[in-house]
């Protein structure tokens, strides 16, 4: 039943159809293989792994280890025959072939997307700890594999001790590309804590090349007679580096400039940066060192980011990230064999005792480290666990130590196990221990509401497309700033990361070196101040941000500058593009999730802001604006309230305040700031001098609320109302199960329906929501991501 070799090809094994032609087959056999692995790696992920927060990694190993033949066949001779169809032993060559190219250009795509510069941008620290996690391990894990090898009294045993030391030097490895990818898929690349790992992640990968390189060239230098040949290996390494250092460096910089501003690079240069890849593997081969290598260093040379880089993540990351790479795990992790680790040998418990040294000495290093530079203990601890992850390249560096004889099958079967346990226990460890929302806890008021009469209001406008900017200076323009109440408003432009691996986040008034992300920004600042510059706005001042973060992650970009700035309000595009006429002109589902999350964990108020154009009337001086506010009860009214009463102190603006009553229940569900909320305004409609004004409307049920807000909103040019109150009460009964966008409350949902033909702009508003570093996001909300 088994395929059979004749002559060199490959003759088909009798499930194949008939008359099938020889040459297709090892391609038809590729495709099987490739469609048995990502059925059964998605399965594992989606169906048990992804439920239980693990990376993909995880189903991959495991699924790897199910299909090894030991696993798989068992004691079954049925197992044996299927096996040896979907990966017939004469067909290995064709799939390892395949799965080394997979993680050959995924590191080529790893080290495109580095950014070198990110190292100096966090001081010294990830300097010293990236060193320190990379030297000290390795030189206390020798020490410990020598020491128990003399112990043990297998030191006399070449091939044992060989073992015990490489599995000692394999379990320290601290790659970058590993770490990139467990913060990615844990959603922590914007995490404080994520960027020092990344940074201290580098540092010991560029410091592990330049080691393993000379550590290579003097073993050879050693062991080989013929001392001119490694020579020549040795500077031909050297002269490729240069030469990729001097030549290439400056010409994909010079492609760079040659492309206009925010048009795509030429495909000629895409092609051009792959085949380069492919000389630098076929150059870093012919020297004596991994062909990984050169294709590496060919991918660091490529700036990060726009326009080459992204282009050339663009082209190349799916197929490879999400099928080739995948392929790769786990046809390597296929070939270990759970019979052979041998834990209750000598050998087995001096590989057992290295790897609790290296994993022990990391936790020491980095909890060290934590406390010389004032980390909390968690975090300290996260990190320890972050730079302990095991991943691609540990697997690949297992697989070829062992084809090259270096480990038996035992030890790389060992490792396996290890980095299969290590890729478990680290994302849960980290879970547990690390909790970013910490930062946001507290007790200080950040909200309008508790913002003094004098003092400035700061407000972070987000902006993730370029129509936003008509929005924000709209809203900033109706809120009418004064001499004597000032308004400071951060803008910050979200742009997705794409093309590099870590995020970014410039500060423009620190006059930072440029990145090639800054242009795509420029646009956005200089439309904001020639706007703002035109309608002469007094009392206003502006600063300007740009966050590069994954879609998943920039909650936390926001969120960090809102609380480093005192923000009291985060004004939020909506989702949703709408016309006067009823229509959506667009719909942004990653807009949608980034503003729940931003509603779950501000640490201040928040707004939503759906603009329809209406208040372009401030473009002229001789209009008045009309500022509606519908109010029910509750803090997020009482912010829109207090909103409300700061943009009446403006010129031209006139505020209308109506309280919507429940029949016969005046008093009816309102608390003590409720009643002060609303017994202080008449006051203030006075002092408004005439600017402001007060009304209640009684209605019945959910229906005339309805009608109600249908006919009065076309009045005003901007209207506000708060997102959360009683989901229960009268006034909005029989609402709830017709609300289409949940987030931005029931009010919300009706003024920002798309049928409400109309040119008012709705700001949906939450108070800050308080809670302390041991209190959790409550998703049992109205509404999650999970449901977009």
């Amino acid at each position: 039943m088994n395929s059979t070799v004749d002559e060199g090809c490959i003759v088909p094994a009798p499930w194949l159809p008939n008359g099938l032609s020889l040459s297709n087959l090892p391609l038809i056999i590729l495709q099987i293989q490739l469609l048995i692995v990502f059925v059964l790696t998605q399965a594992l992920h989606c169906f048990i792994f992804k439920h239980l927060g693990l990376p993909p990694l995880v189903s991959q190993l495991v699924a790897g280890i199910l299909l090894s033949p030991t696993v798989f066949i068992g004691r079954f001779t049925v197992a044996d025959g299927i096996h040896e169809w979907i990966f017939p032993s004469k067909s290995e060559e064709v799939w390892k072939t395949s799965a080394t190219l997979g993680y050959v250009l995924s590191l080529f795509l790893v080290a495109v997307k580095m950014d070198f510069s990110m190292i100096r941008k966090n001081g010294r620290k990830p300097f010293v700890i990236g060193l320190l996690v990379l030297i000290v391990p390795s030189i206390v894990n020798m020490i410990t594999a020598r020491a128990y090898g003399h112990a043990a009294h297998i030191n006399g045993n070449r091939v044992q001790m060989r073992d015990l030391t490489m599995t000692a030097a394999l379990v320290t490895l601290t790659p970058f590309p590993v770490i990139a990818i467990l913060l990615s898929d844990m959603k922590l690349l914007n995490s404080e804590l994520g960027r020092l790992a990344l940074s201290s992640a580098i540092v010991s990968e560029v410091g592990s090349i330049v080691s393993t390189v000379f550590s290579k060239a003097q073993a050879l230098f050693v062991s080989k007679h013929d001392k001119k040949a490694v020579l020549l290996d040795f500077f031909g390494i050297t002269g490729f580096l240069l030469a990729v250092i001097f030549i290439l460096r400056p010409i994909m910089i010079h492609i760079i400039r040659q492309t206009p501003r925010g048009r795509p690079v030429r495909t000629v240069y895409i092609l051009f940066a792959f085949i380069l890849m492919l000389v630098g593997g076929l150059i870093t081969e012919v020297s004596g060192e991994f062909i990984m290598m050169g294709c590496f260093i060919v991918g660091a040379a490529i700036p990060d980011g726009p326009p080459l880089g992204s282009a050339i993540v663009h082209k190349f990351e799916s197929f490879v990230l999400d099928m080739l790479l995948p392929f790769f795990i786990t046809v390597t992790t296929m070939r270990a064999d759970v019979l052979k680790l041998e834990l209750g040998s000598k050998l087995g418990y001096g590989k057992l005792l290295v790897t609790l040294t290296a994993f022990l000495t990391k936790i020491i290093i980095c909890v060290a480290c934590g406390w010389f530079y004032n980390m909390a203990i968690q975090d300290s601890l996260t990190l320890a666990a972050i730079m302990s992850s095991k991943g691609i390249l540990d697997i690949a560096a297992y697989n070829m130590f062992n084809e090259s004889q270096m480990i038996q099958d035992s030890s790389f079967t060992y490792l396996i196990i290890v980095a299969t346990m290590i890729a478990i226990i680290v994302p849960v460890s980290i879970r547990q221990l690390y909790h970013p929302l910490r930062k946001y806890a507290g007790y200080m008021k950040r909200d309008v509401m508790h913002c003094k009469a004098g003092s400035p209001l700061r407000i972070l406008a987000c902006i993730s497309r370029t129509d936003n900017v008509s929005a924000i200076t709209n809203l900033i323009s109706i809120s009418r700033t004064m001499e004597e109440s000032p308004i400071i408003v951060d803008v910050l432009h979200l742009i997705k990361l794409v093309g590099r691996s870590q995020p970014i986040f410039i500060s423009h008034d620190m006059q930072q070196k440029k990145v090639s992300n800054v242009s795509y920004s420029e646009d956005v600042i200089w439309a904001l101040k020639l706007r703002t510059i035109n309608r002469t706005i007094k009392g206003l001042s502006m600063h300007y941000y740009t966050a590069i973060s994954p879609p998943t992650a920039m909650h936390e970009d926001i969120c960090t500058l809102a609380l480093d700035n005192l923000t009291s309000l985060i004004i939020l595009p909506f989702h949703r593009k709408l016309n006067i006429h009823g229509f959506i002109d667009y719909e942004d589902h990653m807009q949608r999730a980034l503003n729940i999350s931003v509603l779950k964990r501000a640490p201040c108020s928040v707004g939503i802001f759906v603009d329809r154009g209406s208040s372009n009337f401030m473009a002229r001086p001789d209009q008045t604006g009309f500022v509606g506010v519908f109010y029910i009860g509750g803090k997020d009214d009482q912010e829109a309230l207090a909103y409300a009463k700061r943009i009446a102190r403006g010129q031209r603006v006139k505020v209308v305040v109506t309280r919507l009553v429940a029949l016969g229940k005046e008093q009816d569900g309102l608390s003590l700031m409720d009643c002060a909320a609303l017994s202080g305004i008449q006051e203030y409609a006075n002092y408004a001098n005439s600017n402001f004004k007060y009304m209640e409307v009684v209605v019945k049920d959910g229906a005339e609320t309805v009608k109600l807000l249908r006919s009065a909103v076309g009045d005003f040019d901007l209207t506000i109302v708060g997102r959360r109150y009683k989901t229960d009460c009268t006034q909005t009964s029989g609402l709830q199960e017709w609300t289409e966008v949940p987030e931005i409350g029931i009010l919300g949902d009706i003024l920002a329906s798309p049928d409400l033909q109309c040119r008012t702009s709705i700001l949906i508003v939450q108070q800050q929501r308080q809670w302390t570093a041991n209190e959790k996001i409550d998703h049992n909300e109205s509404f999650s991501i999970r449901s977009i």
